[in-house]
C-alpha cells in the first residue's frame, strides 16, 4: 500500500546558503562547495517553577528568546565569492563579523537576515580536498519568505 504526503520530497543539494555582496542593493552569492546544510530554529523556554508549583515545572509564556542557526560543511572553494565573504566575516568576528544571509530550502521558502559567524574552521588532510565548516547565528529577527 502506497502512502502519500502533502509535501513533495526535494533533493538536499537544493538547500542553499547565500551571502550578500554588501552592495546597496544586495546580490546574494551562493556559498560554493557545500556538501551539507542545516537550519535550526531555537526558542529557549524560561522556567518559573517555584514552591507553589506543586512539583510541576512552569514556564513563562512569551519569555523566551528565539534564534535561527545555520551550519554547513563542504569543500573549500576560494574562487566562489560567497565562500570568500564568509571567510572575510569570520576574520572580522571581533569587529564587524556580521553578514546578510539568505537561506533557501529546496521547497522555495527562505529566511533573510543579519547573521554573525559563530564558528568557522578549515581542514586539510593529506590526500583529500581542503574542507570547511561554518556556523552562523541570527542577529535580530530574520524575515521568513514563504515559497511562491
Amino acid at each position: 500500500m502506497a502512502t502519500s504526503t502533502s509535501i513533495q520530497a526535494k533533493a538536499g543539494r537544493a538547500f542553499t546558503i547565500k551571502v550578500s555582496d554588501g552592495g546597496t542593493t544586495p546580490t546574494f552569492l551562493t556559498i560554493g562547495g557545500l556538501k551539507s546544510t542545516n537550519l535550526q530554529l531555537n526558542g529557549g523556554a524560561v522556567e518559573i517553577t517555584n514552591v507553589g508549583s506543586a512539583g510541576w515545572k512552569e514556564w513563562l509564556p512569551g519569555g523566551a528568546s528565539k534564534g535561527l542557526s545555520i551550519s554547513g560543511d563542504g569543500i573549500f572553494d576560494s574562487l566562489t565569492q560567497g565562500a570568500r565573504k564568509v571567510w572575510d566575516a569570520a576574520m572580522a568576528m571581533d569587529a564587524t563579523g556580521y553578514i546578510e544571509c539568505q537561506i533557501i530550502s529546496g521547497h522555495g521558502d527562505s529566511f533573510v537576515g543579519t547573521f554573525v559567524v559563530e564558528n568557522y574552521s578549515r581542514k586539510g588532510d593529506d590526500g583529500s580536498a581542503e574542507t570547511f565548516s561554518v556556523s552562523l547565528q541570527s542577529s535580530g529577527p530574520p524575515q521568513y519568505i514563504p515559497a511562491p
